[in-house]
C-alpha cells in the first residue's frame, strides 16, 4: 500500500488563517477562559459524540452519569466504550503527538476489554464495504507498522501548520486502518492530541460534536480523499468543521445550563445543528436516531438516493415495504461502516422493539439482501456478498 499524496491549496491556507484569527478573537473576549471553565462538560460532549458516531446509543446524560460514577442501565459494551474513551481522552496532555508508542498506548486505553488486540496493530485483514462494494481495503497486516512509522515521521518533520497536519494524520490513520477496531475513534482522538499540543484549549473544543452531527459529510470526505488519492478534500472538511465550531462558540456567548452534578451540558448552549460545507450545501445532521428512524417512512423517496446508493440493485428495493425501507435506511450507514450488525444495535438505531427488528431482518434475509450468521443472541447480519469485517 502507498500512502496518498497531499497538497496544500489556497482554500486550506485561508481556512487555517481564519481559525487562527478566530482563536485570537476568543482570547481577547474571554471565550477561551469560558471553555476552560467548561472543560469537563466539553470533554463529555466530545466523548459522547465520538462513540455515537460508531452507533453507541447512550445519551449525553447517560454518558455524564457514567463519568460521574453513577449506575446506568445499558449495554455493558457501550458503557465500557464510554469509560475507555474517557480514560483515553484524560491522557491527552501526556501523549507525545508523534510517538507510535503513545499512539498504541492510547489505543490500549480506548479498546481495553473490547478487542483482543487492544494497544497492538491488527494481525488480520480488514476492508471497508459500502453495500456489496469494497470501497477501501485496509493495509495488509505486515505493512501496517512501516506505514504508521511513515505517517508519524511525516508528522514530526513536516512544516505544515498543526491545523493542517492534524487533519492529514487523521485521514492517514483512517486510510491505513491499523487496528482491529477503534480506527475512527483513534483518528479523531489523535487530531485532538496534535491540536492540544499546539493550543491547549483544543482539549476542550468539542470538534467531535460537529463531526457527529455531520457524520455523512465526514464519511463522504474520507471516501472522496481516498478516491482522489489526496488528503486535501478531507483536510478542507475538517478545517471547515473546526472553524464553524469555534465560530458558534464565539457567537453563542451563552453559558450552558447547569446540571445536578455541577457539570454543564455543553450541547445545550451553542447550536451546532446547521453546518454548510464549502459548496454551500447544508450537511446532514446526526440528530436523534430513534426520531430519525420513525420519521423515515414519510421521506423514503427523497432519502433513498442519498443513503442507499445504486450499488444495491433495484430488485431488492422493489421487494420491500415503506417500513422495511425505513429500517434499511436506519441501519445502512452502520452496516457500511462495521460490516455487520446485531439485533440489539439495530434496536438502538431505530427505536424499534426486538420482535420488530427480528421481523425486519427476516424479510431482508428472505429477499437476499442480508445473510444471518450465528444463532440466538450471537446472531449478526451482513450484506449477502460481504466477505469480511470492517473495524
Amino acid at each position: 500500500m502507498k500512502l496518498p499524496d497531499f497538497n496544500i491549496t489556497p482554500e486550506i491556507e485561508a481556512l487555517a488563517l481564519e481559525i487562527v484569527e478566530t482563536l485570537e478573537v476568543m482570547e481577547k473576549v474571554g471565550d477561551i477562559d469560558l471553555l476552560f471553565k467548561l472543560r469537563k462538560a466539553s470533554r463529555i460532549s466530545s466523548i459522547q459524540s465520538s462513540v455515537a458516531i460508531e452507533a453507541n446509543s447512550l445519551s449525553l446524560e447517560q454518558v455524564t452519569d457514567i463519568i460521574n460514577g453513577r449506575k446506568v442501565a445499558g449495554d455493558p459494551r457501550e458503557i465500557r466504550e464510554v469509560k475507555n474513551a474517557w480514560d483515553a481522552y484524560e491522557g491527552i496532555g501526556d501523549y507525545a503527538p508523534y510517538s507510535l508508542d503513545s499512539f498504541l498506548a492510547a489505543h490500549g486505553r480506548m479498546s481495553s476489554k473490547l478487542v483482543r488486540e487492544a494497544g497492538r496493530f491488527r494481525s488480520v485483514q480488514v476492508g471497508v464495504y459500502k453495500g456489496f462494494e469494497l470501497i477501501h481495503d485496509g493495509a495488509r497486516p505486515e505493512e501496517i507498522e512501516a506505514l504508521m512509522r511513515q505517517v508519524f515521521e511525516w508528522g514530526e518533520k513536516s512544516n505544515a501548520h498543526p491545523l493542517v497536519k492534524s487533519s492529514v494524520m487523521h485521514f492517514l490513520i483512517e486510510f491505513v486502518h491499523p487496528f482491529e477496531d477503534g480506527n475512527g475513534r483513534m483518528g479523531r482522538l489523535w487530531q485532538t492530541v496534535i491540536l492540544a499540543h499546539w493550543k491547549d484549549v483544543f482539549q476542550w473544543v468539542p470538534v467531535e460534536t460537529m463531526v457527529y452531527q455531520n457524520q455523512y459529510g465526514y464519511y463522504d470526505a474520507l471516501n472522496e480523499s481516498e478516491r482522489r488519492g489526496d488528503a486535501a478534500h478531507f483536510v478542507v472538511f475538517m478545517l471547515n468543521i473546526i472553524a464553524y465550531t469555534l465560530g458558534v462558540i464565539v457567537r453563542s456567548k451563552a453559558l450552558p445550563q447547569g446540571r445536578r452534578d455541577g457539570a454543564a451540558a455543553l450541547s445545550s448552549a451553542p447550536d451546532f445543528s446547521t453546518f454548510s460545507d464549502k459548496y454551500g450545501a447544508e450537511a446532514k445532521n446526526g440528530t436523534d436516531k430513534a426520531n430519525a428512524a420513525t420519521a423515515l417512512p414519510d421521506i423514503i423517496p427523497d432519502i433513498i438516493p442519498d443513503i442507499i446508493p445504486d450499488i444495491i440493485p433495484d430488485i431488492f428495493i422493489s421487494k420491500l415495504s415503506k417500513g422495511e425501507l425505513a429500517f434499511l435506511c436506519a441501519i445502512y450507514p452502520y452496516l457500511c461502516e462495521h460490516g455487520e450488525i446485531n439485533n440489539y444495535r439495530a434496536q438502538t438505531l431505530t427505536g424499534k422493539s426486538a420482535d420488530s427488528v427480528r421481523k425486519y431482518f427476516t424479510k431482508l434475509v428472505a429477499v437476499g439482501l442480508l445473510q444471518a450468521i450465528g444463532k440466538n443472541k450471537a446472531r449478526v447480519y451482513r450484506f449477502a456478498a460481504f466477505m469480511g469485517k470492517e473495524s
